[in-house]
């Protein structure tokens, strides 16, 4: 008996081995570029007014009671503060990235909107921004927020997109320190699994930093703030980690360790700043 698809095996599984090579992802990922940031624009800023007026085409303004009515303009009214405080929010990130440029001179900070809060390993460990090497964008670049550090450029910056490793990552590692107290390296532990069945596997919950290789002896105080120690070239000194929420010994018993509840929430950001040193104005 013939069987005219056995051909096609194949090709399936070469266009599976490509889907996983980096350059396709990158190709891919500045395909999408332009729908994720239209996708990104739509859902948020007229998504709610649509909603209004499509009820208003649907029960006609001779239809619409008091109810209906005061349901439409409670919508309104929703979307109107929604923006208002996402106005905010944008102003004073802005206000905020002026004042960091002004107190450091030789850094550029670059805006960038998160298109998306996925991420190359599931967990949760990238955010995918809207920016790219035309902007003058490279692999390594730190990350920050106004709260504080939120990771570096992860190989794979296209012309128009980039992904962010976060903290969480465990491949993320950081020199860092409490200010007169101690030094250590801050590392991720990713998250929990919290799905109740395998269905649910991409639903995990985060876990603190772990500040790593501290000595014994340092005694590590909670509710202190943890910043970037400056060592290694990646992370300029002083950036804002977080704050200790708990500690304890390592597995050796040796050292120290401390618990850090991150500054960033990355679930909350829309947009973020990419510190470009020394590269001029604009790319």
């Amino acid at each position: 008996m013939r069987r005219p698809f056995l051909w096609l095996l194949p090709i399936v599984a070469a266009l599976l081995y490509l889907l996983w090579n980096g350059a396709v992802r990158q190709v891919c990922a500045e395909a999408m570029w332009p729908f994720r940031r239209l996708s990104g624009w739509a859902g948020g800023q007229v998504s709610g007014r649509l909603v209004a007026a499509w009820r208003g085409l649907c029960d006609g303004p001779s239809r619409l009671d008091a109810a209906t009515e005061t349901e439409r303009l409670r919508t309104l009214l929703a979307e109107s503060e929604r923006l208002a405080a996402e106005n905010a929010a944008l102003r004073e990130a802005l206000g905020w990235m002026r004042g960091e440029e002004a107190g450091a001179p030789g850094v550029r900070l670059l805006a960038a909107p998160v298109i998306s809060h996925g991420g190359g390993l599931g967990v949760w460990p990238r955010l995918t921004l809207g920016v790219g090497s035309l902007r003058g964008v490279r692999t390594g670049d730190v990350v920050v927020a106004p709260e504080g550090v939120v990771g570096r450029v992860a190989e794979g910056v296209t012309p128009h997109t980039c992904e962010v490793i976060l903290l969480s990552d465990p491949t993320c590692r950081v020199a860092a320190e409490i200010p007169g107290i101690a030094k250590g390296i801050v590392q991720g532990d990713a998250g929990e699994d919290a799905g109740a069945t395998p269905e649910d596997s991409l639903l995990y919950e985060a876990r603190p930093l772990v500040l790593r290789f501290v000595d014994k002896a340092a005694g590590l105080p909670l509710r202190r703030r943890v910043v970037t120690e400056g060592s290694g070239g990646v992370f300029p000194p002083g950036l804002t980690i977080g704050a200790t929420v708990a500690r304890r010994q390592d597995a050796t018993g040796l050292l120290a360790e401390a618990l850090i509840a991150p500054a960033v929430d990355p679930t909350a950001l829309r947009v973020v700043f990419i510190r470009l040193r020394g590269r001029g104005d604009d790319a």
